[in-house]
Order: structure tokens, then sequence, then C-alpha cells
């Protein structure tokens, strides 16, 4: 397939270059401004295996016939707990639109283990806000981020949230054509971050990644 030169920000969405703290450890993002006026987002409650989705699946019907994701990167939340209505109103009083991951997993502490939030952010088909010392060779406007509710450096996360993170993943690679090398965690995109954690399954997760043929 021929790529597609990317597309003009709206007016709607722009991408204003700046620093600030979030109250969240290692949150450091880069600005992203826009209208207040977004959905928050839709909860799924239970992701089925690839082999078993849904013909309407509301992660893949987002999708644009035009969109450029390209790679995906695992964060952690660097805390116990956390609702979608919560991170997208303390991200908002930090200068974001909204919420500023594409899809937020759940561990029972704040919204139910395992399900997944995807965030007005997909759902928009727009950029997720990045940390300003990511590696740009390794995150762009392309990449799509997911968060773990939880803190990797204290905990394992719950089986349910790498049972459905797996499945998301899967699910968005395969839509995409998104190669394993291409499937990140944030400490192999920012040197100074430890996020998801040294309790995060690594070698479980990546040894679920799939290999999708290219798209020619």
């Amino acid at each position: 397939m021929t790529q597609k030169p990317a597309r003009t920000p709206s007016t709607r969405t722009q991408i204003v270059f700046g620093a600030f703290f979030f109250v969240i450890p290692c949150a450091l993002f880069i600005l992203q401004l826009g209208s207040n006026d977004v959905q928050t987002g839709v909860l799924l409650t239970r992701l089925a295996p690839i082999q078993e989705r849904p013909t309407q699946d509301i992660i893949v019907t987002a999708i644009k016939s035009d969109a450029q994701w390209d790679s995906i990167v695992v964060h952690h939340l660097g805390q116990p707990a956390g609702a979608p209505e919560e991170l997208d109103r303390m991200h908002k009083n930090a200068g974001l639109s909204g919420l500023g991951y594409h899809f937020l997993i759940g561990n029972g502490n704040g919204f139910g283990d395992g399900v997944v939030h995807v965030g007005y952010r997909w759902l928009e088909q727009i950029a997720g806000a990045r940390p300003i010392h990511a590696d740009t060779d390794k995150w762009n406007g392309r990449t799509i981020s997911v968060c773990l509710v939880g803190n990797g450096n204290m905990r394992r996360f719950t089986e349910q949230q790498m049972l459905h993170l797996s499945h998301l993943v899967q699910r968005l690679q395969l839509e995409l054509s998104i190669p394993p090398s291409k499937v990140l965690l944030a400490e192999e995109i920012n040197g100074g971050s430890n996020s998801p954690g040294a309790f995060f399954a690594e070698a479980q997760f990546k040894s679920q990644l799939l290999d999708p043929p290219r798209i020619p």
C-alpha cells in the first residue's frame, strides 16, 4: 500500500510544545491543547482473543482509512489506583485536552480489573501526549499509547490486565500491521523512565506479540 501523506492537524486540535509535571510519578508530557468538548471514552469489560473478536469492534471501527499508526508503547500509571474520569480531569488541569493515553486498562482500583477504557484520543484518532524525553525516532504522532493502572515497580499487574493488554495489542498489530519490533515499553523510548516497571512481565508479554503480514 502506498503510504499517504500525513494529515494536516485540524484547527480544533493543535500540539503546543511545553513541559509540565503531572502529580503521577514519571509522567512528564508535551502539552497537547484542544477543545474540552470531547468524549471521555467507552469501557470494554472483556476483550476477546483475536480469533473471537466481534464484527463490530469499536477498536477497529474507530480507525480511519488514512490512519498512519505505526507503533505501540506500553506505560504504567505509576500509582495504585485510577479511574478514567479522575485521570481525564487531572490531565485537563495539567493543560491537556483530556486523558493523555489512547487506552487505559484497569486493575480493580478505580475501575474494573482488566476493563479497557478506550479514550477519546483513539475514538477521535488524534495523537497521544508524548513524554518530553521520548526518543523521537521511536515515538511520533503515529504512536499508540496504552497505560496500565498500577505501579509496576511496586507489584505485578493483575492476570486480567496482562490478558487484556495482550488481546488489545494483538488486535492493533493485526489491524495495522505493526511488527513486534514496534511494540515497545515506555522505558525503551525514554531513557529516564522505568515504566511499566520492574515487575512488568516483559518476557510473557513479548512472547505473545504477533508478527502480522505487512500490507503491500
